[in-house]
């Protein structure tokens, strides 16, 4: 039976006396799927906050504000499900999703996860140094695209590339 999200993970850090979020979030990296309820529109994004209470998105066109969607993020081989809702949405950029229920399984697959990268306990599935080295001689052209796309936008966020300068930026990445 799927659970309302409301309890804090254990151990959550202090808020920020200016932070509005009730939770903290933390930085991740990973493959996400998500499925808009009303149109079964699939797309593919890519995570890079999550807290208890939701994740941010990057993806090029995000679904409006409101949108209910079923999300799957990839974390070391094992799915994190979860049904969520649209709480912010920014053309080119990506999209802040809320959880709206959580069946019990995933509820502990998320405190897990975030209690890992909040350094509360130590990662479950440790790439090995060998394997890591392998890996980044084989990075495809897709991924160093997907790379070069995340450094455009976080400069966007930061404010050192305009709008317009990451939106031509992204525009000539993406043909």
């Amino acid at each position: 039976m799927p659970n309302r999200v409301e309890k804090p993970v254990v151990g959550s850090a202090a808020i920020a006396p200016d932070e509005r979020r009730a939770f903290p979030r933390y930085s991740l990296s990973a493959d996400a799927e998500i499925v808009e309820s009303k149109s079964r529109t699939k797309m593919s994004a890519r995570v890079s906050d999550l807290s208890r209470m939701g994740c941010y998105v990057e993806m090029m066109s995000p679904f409006p504000l409101g949108s209910l969607v079923k999300l799957r993020i990839m974390k070391n081989k094992k799915p994190f499900i979860a049904q969520a809702s649209v709480a912010y949405a920014a053309e080119g950029m990506g999209m802040g999703l809320k959880f709206t229920e959580l069946e019990p399984a995933q509820i502990l697959m998320l405190e897990k996860w975030l209690s890992e990268l909040s350094g509360a306990s130590p990662p479950d599935d440790e790439v090995s140094e060998e394997d890591s080295l392998g890996a980044a001689g084989e990075i495809s052209s897709n991924e160093s695209s997907y790379v070069l796309n995340e450094v455009i936008i976080a400069l966007m966020r930061k404010g050192i590339l305009t709008d317009g300068e990451g939106k031509a930026m992204l525009h000539k990445l993406a043909h």
